[in-house]
Protein backbone atom coordinates (compact mmCIF):
# COMPACT_ATOMS: atom_id res chain seq x y z
CA UNK A 1 0.00 0.00 0.00
CA UNK A 2 1.30 3.76 -0.85
CA UNK A 3 0.30 6.11 1.08
CA UNK A 4 1.42 9.98 0.19
CA UNK A 5 0.08 12.67 2.41
CA UNK A 6 0.13 16.40 1.70
CA UNK A 7 -0.88 19.68 3.94
CA UNK A 8 -3.36 22.33 2.88
CA UNK A 9 -3.26 25.93 4.78
CA UNK A 10 -5.23 28.10 4.38
CA UNK A 11 -4.00 32.00 5.70
CA UNK A 12 -5.97 34.55 7.44
CA UNK A 13 -6.57 36.45 4.01
CA UNK A 14 -7.82 33.16 2.44
CA UNK A 15 -4.61 32.08 1.00
CA UNK A 16 -4.04 28.29 0.55
CA UNK A 17 -0.96 26.31 0.04
CA UNK A 18 -0.46 23.08 -0.99
CA UNK A 19 2.21 21.09 -0.25
CA UNK A 20 3.49 17.36 -0.49
CA UNK A 21 4.29 16.03 2.88
CA UNK A 22 5.58 12.49 2.25
CA UNK A 23 5.58 9.35 0.72
CA UNK A 24 4.96 6.08 2.12
CA UNK A 25 5.34 2.33 0.95
CA UNK A 26 3.74 -0.42 3.40
CA UNK A 27 4.30 -3.12 0.86
CA UNK A 28 7.05 -5.00 2.53
CA UNK A 29 5.65 -4.56 5.90
CA UNK A 30 3.92 -7.63 7.86
CA UNK A 31 0.53 -8.31 7.78
CA UNK A 32 0.58 -8.52 11.50
CA UNK A 33 2.53 -5.20 11.77
CA UNK A 34 -0.54 -2.85 10.63
CA UNK A 35 -0.32 1.35 11.03
CA UNK A 36 2.54 3.31 11.56
CA UNK A 37 5.73 2.52 13.75
CA UNK A 38 7.43 4.60 16.28
CA UNK A 39 10.12 5.67 13.76
CA UNK A 40 7.58 6.00 11.10
CA UNK A 41 5.16 8.23 13.00
CA UNK A 42 8.13 10.23 14.08
CA UNK A 43 9.41 11.29 11.07
CA UNK A 44 5.43 12.36 9.62
CA UNK A 45 5.59 14.44 12.87
CA UNK A 46 8.62 16.04 12.44
CA UNK A 47 8.02 16.57 8.19
CA UNK A 48 4.73 18.48 9.50
CA UNK A 49 6.14 20.30 12.13
CA UNK A 50 8.73 22.41 9.68
CA UNK A 51 5.79 22.53 7.13
CA UNK A 52 3.34 24.02 9.69
CA UNK A 53 6.14 26.15 10.94
CA UNK A 54 7.35 27.46 7.09
CA UNK A 55 3.86 28.65 6.38
CA UNK A 56 2.94 30.08 9.72
CA UNK A 57 6.34 32.63 9.24
CA UNK A 58 5.37 33.10 5.59
CA UNK A 59 2.28 34.61 7.06
CA UNK A 60 3.76 36.61 9.83
CA UNK A 61 6.05 38.02 7.45
CA UNK A 62 3.41 39.04 5.35
CA UNK A 63 1.09 40.82 8.12
CA UNK A 64 4.37 42.23 9.08
CA UNK A 65 5.09 44.07 5.69
CA UNK A 66 2.12 46.89 6.03
CA UNK A 67 2.60 49.50 8.77
CA UNK A 68 -0.64 49.53 10.90
CA UNK A 69 -0.37 53.30 11.60
CA UNK A 70 -0.07 54.73 7.84
CA UNK A 71 -0.67 51.50 5.72
CA UNK A 72 2.44 51.91 3.88
CA UNK A 73 5.04 48.66 3.35
CA UNK A 74 7.90 48.33 5.05
CA UNK A 75 10.94 47.22 3.45
CA UNK A 76 12.95 43.81 4.59
CA UNK A 77 16.38 44.88 6.40
CA UNK A 78 17.72 41.56 6.33
CA UNK A 79 17.14 37.88 7.07
CA UNK A 80 18.40 36.38 10.03
CA UNK A 81 18.62 32.62 10.96
CA UNK A 82 17.05 31.18 14.55
CA UNK A 83 16.94 28.03 15.86
CA UNK A 84 13.46 26.70 17.41
CA UNK A 85 13.53 23.69 19.90
CA UNK A 86 10.04 21.90 19.59
CA UNK A 87 8.35 18.63 20.45
CA UNK A 88 8.40 17.46 17.07
CA UNK A 89 12.52 18.31 16.01
CA UNK A 90 14.81 21.25 16.07
CA UNK A 91 14.71 23.55 12.98
CA UNK A 92 16.84 26.21 11.56
CA UNK A 93 14.51 29.04 10.84
CA UNK A 94 14.90 31.97 8.02
CA UNK A 95 13.23 35.21 9.52
CA UNK A 96 13.37 38.66 8.19
CA UNK A 97 13.51 42.03 10.03
CA UNK A 98 11.91 44.96 8.58
CA UNK A 99 13.18 48.48 8.98
CA UNK A 100 10.47 51.06 10.59
CA UNK A 101 8.38 53.06 8.93
CA UNK A 102 8.70 56.90 8.52
CA UNK A 103 5.62 57.57 10.38
CA UNK A 104 7.15 55.59 13.32
CA UNK A 105 9.58 58.60 14.83
CA UNK A 106 11.42 57.72 18.21
CA UNK A 107 11.88 54.00 17.94
CA UNK A 108 14.24 51.73 17.08
CA UNK A 109 15.90 51.44 13.77
CA UNK A 110 14.68 47.76 12.98
CA UNK A 111 11.42 45.37 13.56
CA UNK A 112 11.64 41.91 14.38
CA UNK A 113 8.16 40.34 14.21
CA UNK A 114 9.52 37.00 15.54
CA UNK A 115 11.52 38.35 18.35
CA UNK A 116 8.89 38.04 21.34
CA UNK A 117 7.77 33.96 19.54
CA UNK A 118 11.62 32.91 19.44
CA UNK A 119 12.97 34.85 21.87
CA UNK A 120 14.00 31.05 24.31
CA UNK A 121 14.22 29.26 21.24
CA UNK A 122 11.99 27.06 22.32
CA UNK A 123 8.51 25.80 22.66
CA UNK A 124 6.56 26.02 25.97
CA UNK A 125 5.30 22.76 25.48
CA UNK A 126 9.05 21.44 24.99
CA UNK A 127 9.54 23.64 28.31
CA UNK A 128 6.74 22.44 30.48
CA UNK A 129 7.06 18.30 29.41
CA UNK A 130 11.15 18.78 30.49
CA UNK A 131 10.20 20.15 33.57
CA UNK A 132 7.54 17.38 34.42
CA UNK A 133 10.29 14.83 33.34
CA UNK A 134 12.92 16.20 35.20
CA UNK A 135 10.98 16.44 38.21
CA UNK A 136 9.32 12.78 38.07
CA UNK A 137 12.89 11.33 36.84
CA UNK A 138 16.56 11.96 36.42
CA UNK A 139 17.52 14.28 34.03
CA UNK A 140 19.25 11.89 31.82
CA UNK A 141 16.21 9.58 31.87
CA UNK A 142 14.23 12.44 31.21
CA UNK A 143 15.81 12.86 28.36
CA UNK A 144 16.45 9.65 27.09
CA UNK A 145 12.31 9.42 27.57
CA UNK A 146 11.53 12.69 25.41
CA UNK A 147 14.09 11.33 22.68
CA UNK A 148 12.37 7.59 22.69
CA UNK A 149 8.80 8.89 22.08
CA UNK A 150 9.44 12.09 20.50
CA UNK A 151 10.87 13.35 16.84
CA UNK A 152 12.67 15.76 19.31
CA UNK A 153 16.46 16.86 18.74
CA UNK A 154 18.76 15.23 20.98
CA UNK A 155 18.25 15.72 24.44
CA UNK A 156 20.86 16.79 27.31
CA UNK A 157 20.61 16.26 30.88
CA UNK A 158 21.88 19.83 31.23
CA UNK A 159 18.84 21.00 29.07
CA UNK A 160 16.07 19.78 30.89
CA UNK A 161 17.90 20.77 34.39
CA UNK A 162 18.56 24.29 32.96
CA UNK A 163 14.66 24.55 31.71
CA UNK A 164 13.40 22.84 34.93
CA UNK A 165 15.01 25.61 36.66
CA UNK A 166 13.45 28.23 34.67
CA UNK A 167 10.03 26.44 34.83
CA UNK A 168 10.68 26.48 38.66
CA UNK A 169 11.58 30.60 38.77
CA UNK A 170 8.32 30.95 36.48
CA UNK A 171 6.12 29.08 39.04
CA UNK A 172 7.57 30.92 42.25
CA UNK A 173 7.17 34.20 40.59
CA UNK A 174 3.70 33.79 39.18
CA UNK A 175 0.71 35.79 41.02
CA UNK A 176 -2.09 33.31 41.90
CA UNK A 177 -4.86 33.66 40.44
CA UNK A 178 -7.94 35.82 42.09
CA UNK A 179 -10.58 34.04 43.67
CA UNK A 180 -13.93 35.24 43.60
CA UNK A 181 -14.71 34.23 47.34
CA UNK A 182 -12.80 34.07 50.46
CA UNK A 183 -12.51 30.32 52.32
CA UNK A 184 -14.88 30.13 54.74
CA UNK A 185 -12.64 27.98 57.10
CA UNK A 186 -9.29 29.51 57.40
CA UNK A 187 -6.36 27.08 55.77
CA UNK A 188 -4.45 24.37 57.41
CA UNK A 189 -0.65 23.82 56.90
CA UNK A 190 0.75 20.27 57.07
CA UNK A 191 4.52 21.02 57.32
CA UNK A 192 7.44 18.91 57.51
CA UNK A 193 11.71 18.53 56.73
CA UNK A 194 13.21 16.28 54.76
CA UNK A 195 17.13 15.73 54.53
CA UNK A 196 18.65 15.19 51.47
CA UNK A 197 22.29 14.69 50.13
CA UNK A 198 24.14 17.92 49.99
CA UNK A 199 27.14 18.07 47.26
CA UNK A 200 30.86 18.11 48.94
CA UNK A 201 31.47 21.47 47.68
CA UNK A 202 29.12 22.69 50.48
CA UNK A 203 30.85 21.50 53.18
CA UNK A 204 27.96 19.76 54.77
CA UNK A 205 26.40 16.53 54.56
CA UNK A 206 22.31 16.80 54.35
CA UNK A 207 19.95 20.01 52.99
CA UNK A 208 17.32 20.92 54.56
CA UNK A 209 13.84 21.23 52.63
CA UNK A 210 10.32 21.64 53.57
CA UNK A 211 7.79 20.26 52.04
CA UNK A 212 4.46 19.96 53.14
CA UNK A 213 0.18 20.84 51.86
CA UNK A 214 -1.82 23.49 52.13
CA UNK A 215 -5.90 22.59 52.51
CA UNK A 216 -9.03 23.76 52.93
CA UNK A 217 -12.56 22.48 53.20
CA UNK A 218 -12.43 21.66 49.59
CA UNK A 219 -8.93 22.88 48.11
CA UNK A 220 -5.19 21.53 48.65
CA UNK A 221 -1.96 22.94 47.50
CA UNK A 222 1.55 21.27 47.48
CA UNK A 223 4.52 22.87 48.52
CA UNK A 224 8.02 22.53 48.76
CA UNK A 225 11.04 24.95 49.05
CA UNK A 226 15.12 24.41 50.30
CA UNK A 227 15.18 28.15 52.31
CA UNK A 228 18.07 28.35 51.74
CA UNK A 229 18.47 28.75 48.16
CA UNK A 230 14.76 30.62 48.08
CA UNK A 231 14.42 34.45 47.43
CA UNK A 232 11.81 34.82 49.82
CA UNK A 233 10.38 31.57 51.62
CA UNK A 234 7.80 33.95 53.08
CA UNK A 235 6.73 35.63 49.94
CA UNK A 236 6.13 31.79 48.25
CA UNK A 237 4.36 30.65 50.98
CA UNK A 238 1.96 33.62 51.28
CA UNK A 239 1.07 33.58 47.61
CA UNK A 240 0.20 29.71 48.21
CA UNK A 241 -1.95 31.04 51.04
CA UNK A 242 -3.76 33.59 48.82
CA UNK A 243 -4.55 31.17 46.08
CA UNK A 244 -6.85 28.89 48.70
CA UNK A 245 -8.74 32.04 49.23
CA UNK A 246 -7.04 33.16 52.72
CA UNK A 247 -8.71 36.74 54.04
CA UNK A 248 -5.51 37.84 55.29
CA UNK A 249 -6.99 38.61 58.63
CA UNK A 250 -8.12 34.92 60.15
CA UNK A 251 -5.22 32.66 62.10
CA UNK A 252 -3.89 29.77 59.80
CA UNK A 253 -3.52 26.54 61.43
CA UNK A 254 -0.13 24.73 61.49
CA UNK A 255 0.81 21.37 62.27
CA UNK A 256 4.21 20.37 62.81
CA UNK A 257 6.60 18.02 64.23
CA UNK A 258 7.60 20.79 66.75
CA UNK A 259 10.98 22.25 65.36
CA UNK A 260 10.54 25.95 65.62
CA UNK A 261 12.24 26.96 62.74
CA UNK A 262 9.10 25.41 60.55
CA UNK A 263 6.33 26.98 62.33
CA UNK A 264 8.31 30.05 61.73
CA UNK A 265 8.28 30.15 58.41
CA UNK A 266 4.42 30.33 58.21
CA UNK A 267 4.76 33.16 60.75
CA UNK A 268 6.84 35.12 58.71
CA UNK A 269 4.06 34.84 55.43
CA UNK A 270 1.25 35.85 57.99
CA UNK A 271 2.80 37.93 59.75
CA UNK A 272 2.33 36.04 62.97
CA UNK A 273 -1.14 35.00 62.75
CA UNK A 274 -1.33 31.39 63.39
CA UNK A 275 -1.93 28.80 65.26
CA UNK A 276 0.70 26.10 65.98
CA UNK A 277 -0.78 22.72 67.24
CA UNK A 278 1.93 19.83 67.86
CA UNK A 279 1.48 16.33 66.28
CA UNK A 280 -0.07 13.92 68.11
CA UNK A 281 1.72 11.30 66.31
CA UNK A 282 5.33 12.63 67.89
CA UNK A 283 3.97 13.14 71.61
CA UNK A 284 2.38 9.56 70.96
CA UNK A 285 5.46 7.56 70.24
CA UNK A 286 7.17 9.53 72.79
CA UNK A 287 4.52 8.39 75.54
CA UNK A 288 5.20 5.08 74.06
CA UNK A 289 8.81 5.26 74.77
CA UNK A 290 8.04 5.99 78.43
CA UNK A 291 5.80 3.06 78.68
CA UNK A 292 7.86 0.15 77.00
CA UNK A 293 10.80 1.61 79.69
CA UNK A 294 8.88 1.61 82.75
CA UNK A 295 7.13 -1.48 82.34
CA UNK A 296 10.89 -3.20 81.80
CA UNK A 297 11.78 -1.82 84.94
CA UNK A 298 8.63 -2.92 87.04
CA UNK A 299 8.68 -6.00 85.42
CA UNK A 300 12.15 -7.39 86.66
CA UNK A 301 11.67 -10.18 90.01
CA UNK A 302 13.66 -7.52 91.98
CA UNK A 303 12.22 -4.52 91.60
CA UNK A 304 12.66 -2.79 95.35
CA UNK A 305 9.24 -1.09 95.44
CA UNK A 306 5.35 -1.64 94.27
CA UNK A 307 4.57 -1.72 90.87
CA UNK A 308 1.98 0.92 91.32
CA UNK A 309 4.44 3.60 92.27
CA UNK A 310 4.87 4.08 88.35
CA UNK A 311 2.14 2.09 86.57
CA UNK A 312 -0.22 4.64 87.75
CA UNK A 313 0.85 7.42 86.63
CA UNK A 314 2.19 5.78 83.02
CA UNK A 315 -1.16 4.48 82.63
CA UNK A 316 -2.91 7.58 82.70
CA UNK A 317 -0.39 9.99 80.93
CA UNK A 318 -1.71 8.71 77.64
CA UNK A 319 -5.23 9.99 78.27
CA UNK A 320 -4.45 13.17 80.38
CA UNK A 321 -2.21 14.41 77.10
CA UNK A 322 -5.13 13.08 74.89
CA UNK A 323 -7.76 15.08 76.57
CA UNK A 324 -5.84 18.65 77.10
CA UNK A 325 -5.10 17.99 80.50
CA UNK A 326 -1.30 19.37 80.26
CA UNK A 327 -0.68 19.86 83.62
CA UNK A 328 -1.45 16.42 85.23
CA UNK A 329 0.57 14.94 82.81
CA UNK A 330 3.67 17.20 83.41
CA UNK A 331 2.98 16.54 87.39
CA UNK A 332 2.81 12.69 86.61
CA UNK A 333 5.89 12.77 84.46
CA UNK A 334 8.29 15.17 87.25
CA UNK A 335 6.82 11.91 89.87
CA UNK A 336 8.41 9.44 87.56
CA UNK A 337 11.16 11.39 87.07
CA UNK A 338 12.02 11.33 90.74
CA UNK A 339 11.38 7.84 91.56
CA UNK A 340 13.46 7.23 88.54
CA UNK A 341 16.33 8.95 90.23
CA UNK A 342 16.20 7.82 92.82
CA UNK A 343 15.99 4.21 92.19
CA UNK A 344 19.31 4.55 89.84
CA UNK A 345 20.82 6.44 92.84
CA UNK A 346 19.99 3.86 95.35
CA UNK A 347 19.55 0.50 94.00
CA UNK A 348 22.37 -1.30 91.84
CA UNK A 349 20.53 -4.33 90.53
CA UNK A 350 18.03 -1.83 88.94
CA UNK A 351 20.24 1.08 88.07
CA UNK A 352 20.43 0.67 84.17
CA UNK A 353 16.69 0.27 83.68
CA UNK A 354 16.00 2.73 85.60
CA UNK A 355 18.33 5.46 84.27
CA UNK A 356 17.18 4.54 80.99
CA UNK A 357 13.55 5.08 82.05
CA UNK A 358 14.28 8.49 83.44
CA UNK A 359 15.96 9.36 80.27
CA UNK A 360 12.93 8.54 78.68
CA UNK A 361 10.89 10.39 80.97
CA UNK A 362 12.99 13.53 80.66
CA UNK A 363 12.79 13.28 76.99
CA UNK A 364 9.07 13.92 77.04
CA UNK A 365 9.34 16.43 79.51
CA UNK A 366 11.27 18.19 77.29
CA UNK A 367 10.02 18.23 74.45
CA UNK A 368 6.10 18.78 76.14
CA UNK A 369 7.93 21.78 77.92
CA UNK A 370 9.32 23.16 74.79
CA UNK A 371 5.76 23.09 72.47
CA UNK A 372 3.52 23.71 75.80
CA UNK A 373 1.96 26.66 73.92
CA UNK A 374 1.09 24.08 71.19
CA UNK A 375 -0.74 21.80 72.71
CA UNK A 376 -4.27 21.42 72.59
CA UNK A 377 -7.20 18.93 73.28
CA UNK A 378 -6.66 16.42 70.98
CA UNK A 379 -9.65 14.40 71.44
CA UNK A 380 -12.09 17.28 71.14
CA UNK A 381 -10.35 18.14 67.90
CA UNK A 382 -10.70 14.13 66.38
CA UNK A 383 -14.34 14.04 67.81
CA UNK A 384 -14.88 17.41 65.53
CA UNK A 385 -13.29 15.73 62.46
CA UNK A 386 -9.86 18.36 62.52
CA UNK A 387 -6.84 17.02 61.95
CA UNK A 388 -4.49 16.30 64.56
CA UNK A 389 -0.92 14.93 62.68
CA UNK A 390 1.28 15.66 60.29
CA UNK A 391 0.20 12.58 58.22
CA UNK A 392 -0.22 15.13 54.85
CA UNK A 393 2.55 16.43 55.23
CA UNK A 394 4.48 13.03 55.79
CA UNK A 395 2.81 11.95 52.51
CA UNK A 396 4.35 15.08 50.72
CA UNK A 397 7.87 13.92 52.48
CA UNK A 398 7.68 10.99 50.30
CA UNK A 399 6.21 12.52 46.96
CA UNK A 400 8.69 15.27 47.08
CA UNK A 401 11.08 14.37 48.55
CA UNK A 402 12.86 10.82 48.78
CA UNK A 403 10.57 9.84 45.39
CA UNK A 404 13.07 12.59 43.32
CA UNK A 405 15.66 13.55 45.71
CA UNK A 406 15.95 10.35 47.96
CA UNK A 407 19.14 8.52 48.94
CA UNK A 408 18.30 5.89 46.73
CA UNK A 409 18.68 7.79 43.77
CA UNK A 410 22.69 7.98 44.96
CA UNK A 411 22.46 11.82 44.02
CA UNK A 412 23.98 15.00 45.32
CA UNK A 413 22.43 18.15 45.31
CA UNK A 414 22.64 21.99 46.03
CA UNK A 415 20.63 24.25 47.54
CA UNK A 416 19.38 25.57 44.07
CA UNK A 417 18.99 22.51 42.06
CA UNK A 418 16.79 21.27 45.16
CA UNK A 419 14.79 24.30 45.37
CA UNK A 420 13.88 23.94 41.71
CA UNK A 421 12.81 20.46 41.76
CA UNK A 422 10.48 20.81 44.66
CA UNK A 423 9.04 23.58 43.31
CA UNK A 424 8.51 21.98 40.16
CA UNK A 425 7.37 18.64 41.50
CA UNK A 426 4.94 19.95 43.84
CA UNK A 427 3.40 22.13 41.08
CA UNK A 428 3.53 18.58 38.93
CA UNK A 429 1.49 16.96 41.52
CA UNK A 430 -0.76 19.24 41.39
CA UNK A 431 -1.50 19.27 38.05
CA UNK A 432 -0.35 23.30 38.14
CA UNK A 433 2.44 22.95 35.37
CA UNK A 434 0.74 23.51 32.36
CA UNK A 435 2.03 25.77 28.83
CA UNK A 436 0.65 29.00 30.90
CA UNK A 437 3.61 28.55 33.67
CA UNK A 438 5.64 28.14 31.22
CA UNK A 439 5.10 30.37 28.13
CA UNK A 440 8.22 33.60 28.76
CA UNK A 441 6.12 36.80 29.51
CA UNK A 442 6.69 39.29 26.49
Amino acid sequence: MDVRIIVETTSGTGEKRTEELCSLSLTDQCHSELGLNLEQGKAILSQLQGSILRHQIEEISAASRTCPCCGRSRFVHDYRTRVLDTLFGRFRLKVPRRRKCSCRKGQSELLSPFAQVLRDRVTPELRMLQAELGARHSFREAARILETFLPCAKQQNTTVRNRLGKVAKDIANAQPPICDTLSANPPTVFIDGAHIRCRPEYQKRHLDVVVGKIETHDMCRRFGLAPQAAPSPAAQLRRDLDALGWDGQRPVTVISDGEAALPNLIRGATNGKIKHILDWWHISMRVQHVETAIKGLVQRKDFPATTAILMTPVETLRWNLWHGKIQVAGTHLQWMMFDCARLAKYRLAVRDQAQRALARCHDLHSYLASNMGSLVNYGERYRSGLPISTSRAEGCVDDIGNARMGKRRRMRWSPRGAHNVAVTRAAALDGRLTVSNTTIAA
